[in-house]
């Protein structure tokens, strides 16, 4: 799938075709749309700008710096708007708020989000963490509203980031166990970057469930035991700056000195902060894996799925399981093992990856092509594997997950809807048409039978069983 369509689904809104000054927006293919946008390299760029259609023009003075800068420099900037609603409690309904979206658009030279298209908002507000009511620009997935104010002629455009290695050049970052150089770090050493102060009572919030989480990835996943905590200090003062470490000491975090204020100030811009606090993951090579570690946690406390990248296969949670009551699930439950974990990742991923690939699904549990996630109307057609015979047939889209033994989430499930405790098993869990099927147990588990058994599953040639509804006990 076009790197794209990942992003925006299939279709934008032309801002500037003729019927808008109507209120008739044109719709276009997104490909059509960015057909000279690049993703890396020399090209043009795709930047997206939030707005929001409900707060005053003089706070959107942005958007007027940012048109200004985009006659200026076009064709090198492609821009695709998100327009957000910055206060949903206030009385307007879905007609002053379509309303609303209009007079924001209507005239601009660029292209847009549909209005309708809610899941890719949200999707996109998440994915960059964007601050309700702040207007803002992403370029390759870093915010530049500073960049854009600070040089609104676009001489350094696209204000690219400066590496990590070179902001941190030189730098003797510190903790309780003494100070290490940046470059050396072990280059498996995932690393996540907090930016926190002590003055931030959101920030003292968070930090003991930061390190009792990290602890518990280290322990749990052996190639993530040398991950390293990376204190970013906005502290007043360096009496402050020493207590806000002290809250992190217990996993070994390491900070960047107090006295190297040209580098804690460089790497907000150099990782996309906007705010604290926030957790950026990168791995050895400076590349992001996370941008908003921050939320990612907090809906995943114990980091289950850390360093929450986007993936085919999650490992089953409680917030997976409230989804699972609106979408079927292939669960694989196995031991609370290191070894296991990574068998079931091997054997599920290709499986997962082809369904996604083949229905334009970007990521587990959503759907582009809907108006809202919750939505069960829409089915697909699965093309099965190119050696079966089995015929394809419309399904409601599906999750892949791992189901680790001993959590609550896979042991709470386990228990819903009657599945003994064996290891490994692999199961089809549809609670919206109140079905289940499970593999023989004594079968062997591989990516061939997995395919198998996805293919039957999907294609409604499975053996199934019925299911009493998730909402009778749930």
């Amino acid at each position: 799938m076009d790197w794209r369509e990942k992003l925006f689904g299939k279709v934008l809104v032309r801002c500037n075709s003729p019927g808008t000054q109507n209120g008739q927006f044109e719709n276009v293919s997104t490909l059509e749309a960015l057909s000279d946008c690049v993703e890396e390299g020399e090209g043009a760029v795709c930047g997206i700008y939030f707005s929001f259609a409900n707060i005053s023009d003089e706070s959107d003075d942005f958007g007027v710096r940012l048109e200004e800068l985009y006659k200026r420099i076009h064709p090198r900037l492609r821009v695709v708007q998100v327009v957000l609603w910055a206060h949903m409690g206030t009385p307007e309904g879905p007609v002053e708020r379509e309303a609303g979206f209009r007079r924001s658009l209507t005239g601009k030279p660029w292209f847009a989000v549909p209005f309708h298209d809610v899941d890719t908002k949200r999707r996109l507000t998440q994915k960059y963490s964007i601050a309700v009511g702040v207007p803002t620009l992403v370029v390759r997935g870093r915010g530049v509203r500073d960049a854009l104010l600070a040089d609104p002629a676009g001489e350094r455009f696209p204000w690219p980031a400066p590496p990590l290695t070179e902001v941190l050049r030189g730098v003797q970052l510190q903790g309780d166990s003494g100070s290490k150089l940046y470059g050396e770090l072990p280059a498996n050493a995932v690393r996540v970057f907090y930016f926190a102060a002590h003055w931030c009572p959101p920030c003292r919030a968070f930090s003991p469930s930061l390190c009792a989480a990290l602890s518990a990835v280290r322990k749990r996943r052996a190639k993530f035991a040398n991950t390293q905590l990376i204190l970013v200090s906005s502290d007043r003062s360096e009496q402050s700056y020493n207590r806000t470490l002290q809250t992190v000491n217990t996993v070994g975090a390491l900070a960047v000195p107090w006295s190297a204020s040209e580098a804690r100030l460089a790497l907000p811009a150099a990782l996309g902060v906007a705010g604290i606090p926030a957790l950026v993951i990168t791995d050895g090579d400076g590349k992001i894996l996370t941008a908003n570690g921050r939320s990612h946690l907090t809906a995943d406390p114990l980091g289950l799925n850390f360093p929450w990248g986007q993936r085919a296969v999650s490992v089953l949670t409680e917030q997976a399981l409230l989804k699972m009551a609106r979408h079927p699930a292939l669960v694989l439950f196995i031991d609370d093992e290191d070894s296991e974990i990574e068998f079931a990742e091997s054997v599920l991923t290709p499986s997962a990856e082809s369904y996604y690939e083949e229905c334009s699904i970007q990521f587990p549990g959503f759907c582009p092509y809907q108006n809202s996630s919750d939505d069960e109307t829409m089915d697909f057609d699965y093309p099965t594997s190119k050696h079966s015979r089995v015929k394809k047939k419309s399904f409601k889209h599906v999750m892949f997950f791992i189901g680790v033994d001993g959590t609550d989430s896979a042991d709470m499930l386990r228990e819903h809807i009657g599945l003994d405790d064996a290891v490994p098993l692999l199961t089809a869990i549809d609670f919206p048409r109140q079905r289940m099927v499970t593999m023989k147990y004594g079968d062997e588990i591989t990516t061939d039978s997995v395919q198998n058994f996805v293919d039957a599953y999907l294609s409604g040639n499975a053996d199934f069983k019925p299911l009493k509804p998730y909402s009778e006990k749930c």
